[in-house]
């Protein structure tokens, strides 16, 4: 008489609770990777938004120019104005692929407000009554940013245009401080162009 070869009843429940055991133990590792690569992918956006901003500030301070204004009410004003954590200044080379009627040179204004870091421009240099800046967000979950002059004895200038007893020096870097949440301080330090100053 031939007896059948097989798996007994007890076996195959073995074997499928192992695998069972085995599926539950891969669907877990297979979520923490998930997460990991969304985390992953998250800090990668944040740290490109960050570079963005940082490129984007550096190109603006590049084309600096020494070109003072007039504001809203007919003062002028500097061509760089440093106050309350924020700088404003005036910068060459704002393309104009439209051909509009207007100057190349552009009046820009770098600060946080509600946890953003803005850039602001203003359509004229010289500014008209009432005229409201056009205002884009860099980048989001700011908390603070600090902005100085470097003299060039070390010490931090925090307002700028400073009065008349001021005598260390012309600055010779820009300091720009930014506090993230998620990324602590970041710091960028930027030559002035010679002759804006």
């Amino acid at each position: 008489m031939n007896k059948c070869k097989g798996f007994t009843l007890f076996e195959m429940v073995i074997a499928v609770s192992i695998f069972a055991l085995m599926g539950v133990i891969a669907f877990g590792g297979l979520g923490q990777m998930t997460r990991t690569g969304q985390a992953v992918a998250e800090a990668n956006d944040r740290l490109s938004d960050l570079q963005f901003a940082v490129v984007y500030f550096n190109r603006d301070w590049t084309q600096v120019s020494p070109r003072r204004i007039r504001n809203q009410y007919g003062d002028e004003e500097s061509n760089i104005v440093i106050a309350d954590d924020s700088i404003t200044f005036t910068r060459s080379g704002w393309d104009n692929l439209l051909g509009q009627p207007r100057s190349s040179l552009q009046r820009v204004q770098y600060l946080v407000d509600d946890n953003q870091l803005l850039r602001r421009h203003w359509r004229s240099l010289d500014q008209g009554i009432g005229e409201k800046p056009i205002q884009v967000v860099l980048l989001d979950n700011v908390e603070s940013m600090e902005v100085a002059f470097q003299n060039p004895l070390g010490k931090l200038v925090r307002t700028w245009p400073v009065d008349s007893s001021y005598n260390d020096g012309d600055p010779i870097l820009l300091a720009i401080k930014l506090e993230l949440p998620d990324m602590g301080e970041i710091t960028r330090l930027l030559e002035v162009p010679s002759g804006v100053i």
